[in-house]
């Protein structure tokens, strides 16, 4: 791959589980891989010292960068619920060792994501997920972090959350599935207007019929190729991360060794960014 793009892949798409996931990411050729901090119930796995040890072991033994930890735990828990709720305190504290767990392994960003209990659905839920950012983005930007967030607000909704949070070191993740999936919009159209948001990392994947990360890329109806063609005219210099869910049904019908299909999605995504 040329020095403009770097390949990556998202942790919860490996068929392999911990550290030793780095191996296989290196064998595949992948430069890097996204990582997560990890369920409240267990914890917030990755927020742990021996654990951080072991990832960044294993890396540098094989060559891994980390772009980014994931804060994931807004999926389950609600970013939106005021402060003081049950929901409030688990995805704070998500936001905190996901921000502190970055700082002590040298990993630039942390996604934040809108999605299932923490869509953002109405003005109150956009006014609060802009309080909750704009106290990541203070608790993160003295260590030098930035804040990613990832989730299905229009162009002109997500340029109204990035003013009203106004903070720098906020940028958005984008997603090549998400907003045609989850809201019908057009995402190589979208992907041009909201360049300007962008941060260094974009989540690939595809799929049909309104299935998330179930079909290899391009051959699912989230029209990737074309969303593919604006990254290459915007001028995107990064990570792009593959988001398919290869060990997963429906996918893993397609092969029974899902790294035969991380493999196929990785020649056909460099083929398209060529």
């Amino acid at each position: 791959m040329s020095g403009r793009y770097k390949l990556g892949i998202c942790q919860w798409c490996m068929p392999i589980e911990g550290p030793y996931a780095c191996k296989l990411a290196a064998e595949l050729g992948f430069e890097g891989m996204q990582l997560e901090i990890g369920s409240y119930e267990r914890g917030f796995p990755l927020s742990r010292p021996s654990v951080q040890q072991a990832y960044m072991e294993l890396a540098a033994q094989y060559g891994i960068r980390f772009p980014s930890i994931a804060a994931r735990v807004t999926d389950d828990y609600s970013m939106t619920q005021p402060p003081g709720t049950e929901d409030s305190a688990i995805v704070w504290e998500a936001i905190v060792r996901s921000i502190e767990a970055a700082e002590a392994m040298g990993i630039s960003t942390v996604m934040i994501g809108s999605f299932l209990a923490s869509d953002i659905r109405n003005e109150d839920d956009l006014i609060r997920t802009a309080e909750v950012l704009a106290d990541a983005c203070d608790y993160a930007g003295s260590r030098g972090i930035v804040i990613a967030a990832e989730n299905l607000l229009s162009v002109q909704e997500m340029f109204r959350l990035a003013d009203r949070v106004g903070r720098p070191n906020l940028k958005l993740l984008f997603d090549t599935q998400n907003y045609p999936l989850r809201r019908g919009y057009n995402a190589a159209a979208m992907l041009e207007q909201l360049a300007s948001l962008l941060c260094d990392q974009i989540h690939v994947k595809d799929g049909p019929r309104g299935q998330i990360s179930a079909a290899l890329l391009g051959e699912g109806d989230s029209d990737f190729f074309r969303t593919i063609d604006s990254l290459k005219r915007i001028g995107f210099r990064g990570w792009v991360l593959l988001e398919n869910y290869y060990d997963r049904l429906p996918l893993r019908l397609r092969h029974e060794e899902p790294i035969e299909l991380i493999r196929e999605d990785k020649r056909i995504l460099i083929e398209a960014l060529s």
